[in-house]
Formats: structure tokens, sequence, C-alpha cells
């Protein structure tokens, strides 16, 4: 009795089931229809800052000497660069290492010892040609790097702009493929933002072994800013109905 009573229950449900109507069908205004598109943003900025990294280095026979050798050079740098009114003036780095001589019969040999500090700041483009120079006669005597970059709200600013922009144009399409299918766009369903395209700063690299003072790099040494290209994908999911 159980089994048949299960079998007729079933059997009702499905019928109930299969005829319940679609109301898609019947009554096909009150479904939507989810449109996906998307846009994308595109602007220039031009690199208004510029960040150094600049080495100081020293050698002496005892840790001692070296010490006080960096101690004065570092002191000079940051003297120099104070006087300039750099932005973001950073010692971000200091070090000591022994001079090993290798010896083909005994234990290796300290010989002396190196010492080095790495100094960081943010200037204006127009002003980094003569600071390179007055870095190298005051204090550091390795420019390490140059990074050419458009301030952080410069770039909060231009996303923002792009990101206003690139909605604009994909809200505009939808309500295009809407309207062309007979449809409007009755509301937004889903939003994203995605950076097409990461933003890299223009990196100047000047590795390389400790420049005498007296040498040509401390000869200012012309520089061009140039820009950045900034980029920002939206994309939407609308919602339409007839």
């Amino acid at each position: 009795m159980n089994l048949r009573l299960l079998a007729v229950l079933l059997a009702s449900s499905t019928m109930g089931l299969a005829q319940t109507p679609d109301p898609c069908a019947t009554a096909p205004q009150t479904c939507a229809t989810l449109i996906e598109t998307h846009a994308t943003s595109e602007m220039r900025i031009p690199n208004t800052a510029v960040d150094v990294s600049v080495g100081v280095s020293a050698s002496g026979k005892d840790l001692p000497e070296v010490q006080r050798a960096l101690a004065d050079q570092s002191n000079k740098l940051l003297a120099y660069l104070k006087g300039q009114q750099v932005e973001r003036l950073i010692t971000i780095q200091v070090s000591f290492r022994p001079d090993i001589k290798e010896q083909k019969s005994g234990p290796d040999r300290t010989v002396g010892y190196n010492g080095s500090a790495q100094v960081t700041f943010r200037a204006k483009p127009d002003k980094v040609a003569d600071l390179l120079a007055g870095v190298l006669v005051n204090g550091a005597n390795q420019i390490e790097s140059t990074r050419f970059t458009p301030t952080e709200q410069e770039i909060a600013e231009a996303r923002r702009h792009l990101s206003e922009d690139a909605t604009k144009t994909a809200v505009a399409q939808a309500e295009a493929i809407a309207k062309a299918a007979g449809m409007k766009v009755v509301a937004i369903r889903n939003i994203s933002v995605d950076n097409d395209r990461e933003f890299q700063p223009g990196l100047i690299s000047m590795n390389g072994g400790p420049a005498p003072v007296n040498s040509v790099l401390t000869i200012p040494v012309a520089t061009a800013s140039g820009d950045e290209q900034l980029s920002i994908r939206v994309n939407i999911t609308a919602a339409a109905t007839r």
C-alpha cells in the first residue's frame, strides 16, 4: 500500500509541474534579457615627478674607518638634498661587509671592509638633471635609477575620469543593443572595472661601479620626462525587457 501511494503522489507531482505555465512564454514582458558589454577608455598623462635612487659607498682597512667615511658621505648627501627641498627623502638601506681575500693555502683572510647606503628622493623633472650632478659631488658615488611618473593624485584622478567615461560608453552600448532588439534597458545588474594595462612608470637605470667625483657624470645630463598611458575597462551586465 505504501509503495502504491508513493507512486501515485509522485505521478501527481510530475503532472502538476508539467502543467505549470512558463511565465516568460505567457508574459515575456515580465522576463528580462541580460546584455553583457564592455568599453575601454584611454588617456595619456604627463610625468610630473621623478623618483631617484642614489648610492653611497666607502671602503677601508678596518670597520671604524669605513663607518666614519660612510657617515661623513651620507651626512653630506642628506644635507645637500634637504637644501634642495626634495620630497620623500629616505635612507632605505645601510650595510657593512668584510672584504675577503681567498688564500690558496690556509683560510680566507679579511683584508678590509666595505660599507654602503641607499638614499631615495622625489623631485620635479626639470630639477633632476642638476640634482643628478649635484649628488655626485655631495657624498653619493653611484646613481642607481631614476623613475619618471605622474603623482599618485594625478593617477587616481585620471582613473576616476576613465572609469566614468568607460561606464557611460558601456551603458550606451547596452541601450543601443536593446533598442535594436525592440527592448529597453531597465536595470544594470553588474559592473566590474579592470585595469586594462597595469601602470608602470618609465625607469632609467644607471647602475654601475662607483663614479669618480670629478668624472664626466658630474656634468648635468639632460632628461625627458615624457608621459604615460592609462587604460580602464568597464564590464557591465544590463537587464532589458520589451
